[in-house]
């Protein structure tokens, strides 16, 4: 009879109660090439689990780092949080993401699937940024206001670090906005304390439509507590976007001097093109918010229902003492060759004196070709780079095939070459295989062997550098 009551009070909770969750497992065995020391196994894994409830919801998750070096392990409880939310409310306890005006005063953030490694520390640990603290919200229908508090996380550090130096930034801050004729008004504070300062910061902003094509947002933010105009902090930020039928565009423009707040706990609007095509990812500009000024100008036009045109001009200056101008011409053209054929083909020209890169040309295409057979895709895709860097011409080649079994098996075969004297003192090449199989909607697998090229990448407005790495890599994601 006890047995039938505990069935029947866990049914009935079930009913409006639930639990869900992912996990992240990587194995890795190989070594990076420009380390010293020899090959060995990693073991790095991500369990979350989440409990709803009504408007309740409650996280709790893991990073586990194992390797033969126990100065790199760990275990640690990196997620604890409690959520809140209703039509007017929402109150968070624990772990929280939070970002203030479009990152200017403060970003949090989650890269999918991103790990970071450094060559320093070279334990694993996953990509994000968020608050350990307290917020609370109260929103109507034309007006909002926000308060939180809590220890910003430094990702530079991963979690075998003491937590005082992953988390030294205390932050308070409060915002509200305010709405009334399709305009919002927005005004935000934070306060930063350290071992090293207590500052302040406020901001205020500025967005709407202008007609029903046309859009605009403006920031002013400054630090209060200046005591020098040498000290002296600003950030201005603006856009246009203008949209009609088949026509698009965008204005930019960006002016940030002593903007890096706390240990980094910001991410100013970059004003930089994210590419997908691997050469013009790995040589982006990455923004310096200490001193930088820039536009960004972008337009698209759909030539045909199947055909498009998208160009783009990035101009950003950094100036600590000398100036240093980074300038790209993007252009890409994308069609439907026939109902089997797509293709995209790009042309980029870019100057960056910061690198010392001069004339530096990009190209390249991808195609997709679909197949009635048990290949049922193929994409072909391949980039090509130099640049002058003194009296030095390098190269850079990135050529990709990708073969689609069924719906849920992947198969690529990477190839790079470069002859970057940074790199080698002759040429280098790199191959790579990756075999991708989506076991079924909620679980991925995949293995990695070959040689990976390492530089930056850039994904969702935010850098990284990755290493270069030479062995075999496995993961497996799922989601329940």
């Amino acid at each position: 009879m006890k047995v039938l009551i505990f069935f029947t009070v866990i049914l009935s909770f079930q009913v409006c109660a639930q639990f869900s969750g992912t996990t992240l497992l990587e194995y890795q065995y190989g070594r990076l090439p420009n380390a010293n020391e020899a090959a060995f196994h990693g073991v790095y894994s991500k369990p979350i689990l989440n409990y709803s409830w009504n408007n309740l919801k409650a996280t709790v998750g893991l990073q586990i780092y194992q390797s033969p070096f126990n100065k790199r392990n760990y275990t640690d409880l990196s997620w604890l949080g409690v959520n809140y939310k209703n039509k007017k409310w929402e109150i968070s306890l624990g772990n929280f993401n939070s970002t203030l005006e479009r990152g200017v005063l403060l970003r949090s953030y989650e890269i999918q699937g991103a790990l970071l490694e450094d060559l320093s520390f070279r334990g694993k640990h996953y990509f994000y940024r968020d608050v350990l603290g307290a917020k609370v919200g109260f929103r109507r229908k034309s007006f909002s206001v926000s308060a939180l508090w809590g220890h910003v996380l430094n990702n530079v550090f991963p979690p075998s670090q003491p937590k005082k130096d992953r988390r030294s930034d205390e932050i308070a801050a409060l915002s509200t906005t305010f709405k009334s004729f399709q305009q919002t008004l927005g005004v935000s504070g934070i306060r930063i304390k350290n071992i090293l300062e207590e500052s302040y910061y406020g901001s205020s902003n500025l967005s709407g439509s202008i007609l029903p094509y046309l859009s605009y947002y403006v920031l002013v933010a400054k630090k209060l507590n200046t005591i020098t105009t040498e000290s002296s902090s600003q950030a201005i930020y603006g856009n246009l976007n203008f949209s009609f039928n088949s026509l698009g565009l965008s204005a930019e423009w960006k002016d940030y001097k002593n903007f890096v707040l706390g240990s980094g706990i910001n991410e100013p609007p970059a004003l930089v093109k994210e590419h997908t095509y691997r050469v013009l990812n790995r040589s982006t500009h990455v923004l310096n918010p200490s001193n930088e000024k820039g536009v960004q100008f972008e337009g698209y036009f759909n030539l045909t229902d199947n055909t498009s045109l998208t160009l783009n001009y990035t101009q950003a200056i950094n100036d600590s003492g000398k100036k240093f101008r980074y300038e790209e011409w993007f252009g890409e053209y994308s069609s439907i060759f026939s109902e089997q054929t797509d293709y995209r083909i790009f042309l980029d020209y870019a100057t960056d004196e910061l690198k010392n890169q001069r004339n530096r040309i990009s190209s390249g295409f991808v195609a997709n070709h679909r197949i009635n057979s048990s290949i049922q895709n193929i994409t072909i895709e391949f980039n090509t780079q130099s640049y002058k860097q003194d009296q030095f011409k390098t190269k850079n080649y990135v050529g990709e095939i990708t073969l689609r079994y069924k719906k849920n098996l992947f198969l690529s075969f990477l190839y790079e070459w470069s002859n970057d004297r940074f790199l080698t003192n002759d040429t280098r090449t790199w191959y790579g295989t990756t075999l991708n199989y989506k076991i079924n909607s909620t679980n991925s697998f995949s293995i990695f062997g070959g040689e990976r090229r390492g530089g930056p990448a850039c994904n969702a407005g935010v850098c990284y550098e990755i290493l270069d790495f030479k062995g075999i890599e496995i993961r497996w994601s799922t989601r329940f």
